[in-house]
Formats: structure tokens, sequence, C-alpha cells
């Protein structure tokens, strides 16, 4: 694996793992939305807007802790090991067995990185960068 290939696996193990802890420590469950006597809802102990809610309610820790799951699961199967995945080629067609090496970064890790920040631009994580 080529150092930009560990720095990016490196900046999304970081990457999903904030998000694992900070689900955790809001108790990794699903919130509950509360229902006043007089019409509208809230979240105990926060007075939020609807869409706010609606927000929060779709990254609960539960959720959160899913996703961060299934991409682990993506990065152990794309991550620093040689395999073939949908990718394009320098044509921009589209080749559905592309060869990845591994010292090489395939598609599937690039967007996940994106998913959690990572920019194209970016050749290695600086030090003292921080994971969104």
């Amino acid at each position: 694996m080529t150092a930009q290939g560990e720095d990016i696996l490196a900046w999304l193990d970081d990457a999903i793992s904030l998000r694992e802890q900070k689900a955790r420590r809001l108790g990794g469950g699903p919130f509950e939305v509360k229902t006043y006597p007089w019409g509208g809802t809230y979240l105990e102990g926060a007075e939020l807007h609807e869409d706010e809610i609606a927000h929060i309610v779709l990254h609960d820790p539960a959720s959160v802790l899913r996703r961060c799951a299934a991409d682990r699961e993506l990065l152990e199967l794309h991550g620093g090991r040689a395999h073939s995945c949908p990718a394009y080629d320098y044509d921009g067609d589209l080749d559905e067995h592309a060869r990845f090496y591994n010292h090489e970064v395939c598609p599937v890790v690039q967007h996940l990185a994106d998913g959690y920040g990572w920019t194209a631009k970016q050749t290695s994580p600086s030090k003292g960068d921080q994971v969104t």
C-alpha cells in the first residue's frame, strides 16, 4: 500500500471511530421524540424546531453505529487489499472488473472518505487535521 493509500485508510478509521465514540456517549440507542400535550414535538431536555428534530432522529446513535459498522465492512473488503470492483477508466468508460492492487485506493474507499470529509485535493491528512 502506498503512503497515500495508508493515509486515507488511517484517516477513515479515525473518522469512523470518532462517530462511533460520539454515538456511544449518547447511549447508542435511538432518540425518542416526545409530544407536548398541546401539540408539537421535542427531545427530552432540548427545545428544537421540527426540522431539527427530524434531522437528529435520522442521525440517532443507533443509526450512526449501523452506518459505521457498514462502512467498516466496506473497508474490510476494499481497503489495503488486492481486489477488483467497478471503476471508470481514463476514457470515462465503466470497467466492471477494474483490478486494484494492495497499494492502490479504489473508488469505494475514496467515496467512503468523501462522505467523512476527505477532499479530492487532499493527498494525506496534515498533522493536527481534525476529522469532521
